[in-house]
């Protein structure tokens, strides 16, 4: 019970979070498996080219993104459960009619469609996440909330490796399973319904939310910056292996997951603008020193130092959010700003690739860093702004 309480969220709703988290997590952990492993290793069998595949996530991550605004407005209206068990059968359905009648506009329109439903469930989950948040813990539980999203994704890698390559015959219906699942799931929750706003949602209440545009757009941004050049900088650039690359990766992730129980706490005591500030700072220098070309040994170094900038900002970011927006259509407006974040996402890997072939190795990382940079003298600004007229 002690381990209990130290938790961010408050312990008459762990049960319910758990079942929100379990459900989105079968979700997540089922397109990843789906859309990386299972279609590129069956493409042939299924007559699909490995290019319509592509254009398939990218018409269904886009119908995510850019649908997250309704979404998270019917979140609130039909409740979580309901927009889940829908999600689940939707991708019931596509993965059914991809494996038993492989046509491309069906599966590109059957994809969509998935998309488009699946884009209730991060605005209801990180909702209800903030919602039943233990008061002065904001930051962590929202950043811990991010956290225990990812791994669901990376199983998927994992084990639709697996059954692909080994159990190939059995890989379909284990995809059906977990899909049924979180259908299941997602019925058992139905009573579970965010408060019915007493006011319609209305465009004014988006308006005090620009401030946070910025970095809604550049966290995602700096984070697929460096997909298309990352592995040619450190294999041909600086000369690393595989697995020093791995090893480095692992100490900056494991570095901001324990982390965040340590930094988070100074945004949800302090105030989570000038941490924020501080974690951008730090990383514009982490940026900047990678594109120095460091040894190994330095290069863990920037990684413990990143891992340690990133576990401050990622709470200090939810908490800055939590504080800002209202309560009154929150999953809605949170949709919203998913759209911006979608954008940022897209426009990452692009930008990086232009920088690199402009600037050279470095470029994508001067980048980064400028960038970071940006939003320091923009907050900076907001916030002695904000003391002249205190």
């Amino acid at each position: 019970m002690k381990m209990l309480e130290k938790l961010p969220w408050k312990q008459k709703a762990l049960p319910q979070f758990g079942g929100i988290l379990l459900t989105l997590g079968l979700i997540e952990m089922s397109r990843s498996a789906f859309f990386w492993v299972f279609l590129p290793f069956s493409s042939k069998e299924l007559g699909l080219s490995l290019s319509l595949i592509g254009l398939a996530w990218v018409v269904h991550s886009l119908a995510e993104a850019f649908s997250r605004g309704l979404g998270g407005y019917l979140v609130q209206r039909l409740g979580f459960g309901l927009v889940a068990a829908f999600a689940g059968l939707v991708g019931l359905l596509t993965v059914v009619g991809t494996v038993s009648y492989p046509n491309g506009w069906l599966f590109l329109s059957s994809t969509l469609v998935w998309g488009m439903a699946t884009s209730a469930l991060q605005p209801g989950y990180l909702t209800y996440s903030s919602r039943v948040a233990v008061p002065g813990r904001e930051g962590r539980a929202m950043a811990y909330a991010h956290f225990l999203v990812m791994p669901w994704i990376g199983l998927g890698w994992v084990l639709g490796t697996f059954f692909t390559r080994h159990l190939p015959e059995t890989s379909a219906p284990m995809l059906l399973i977990a899909l049924g699942l979180a259908t299941l799931l997602g019925l058992a929750n139905l009573r579970l319904r965010e408060p019915i706003p007493k006011q319609g949602f209305r465009l004014s209440q988006l308006l005090p939310i620009l401030v946070v545009v910025p970095v809604a757009f550049a966290q995602t941004f700096l984070q697929t910056l460096f997909n298309l050049v990352i592995l040619k900088f450190t294999f041909h650039v600086l000369l690393f292996t595989e697995w020093q690359l791995y090893l480095a990766i692992g100490l900056a992730a494991a570095t901001a997951f324990v982390g965040t129980g340590f930094f988070g706490r100074l945004p949800d005591r302090r105030g989570p603008l000038l941490p924020m500030v501080g974690s951008l700072g730090v990383l514009a220098l982490v940026f900047v020193l990678i594109a120095q070309k460091p040894t190994y040994g330095q290069f863990l170094g920037l990684c413990l130092l990143g891992g340690a900038a990133f576990a401050t900002f990622v709470p200090s970011w939810n908490a800055f959010l939590v504080r800002l927006l209202p309560v009154e259509n929150r999953a809605a407006i949170w949709g919203s700003l998913m759209v911006v974040e979608g954008l940022g996402a897209a426009t990452g890997p692009a930008v990086g690739g232009f920088l690199w072939d402009w600037l050279g190795p470095r470029g994508p990382f001067l980048g980064g860093a400028l960038v970071c940079l940006g939003l320091v003298v923009f907050y900076l600004a907001l916030w002695r702004l904000g003391a002249d007229r205190r």
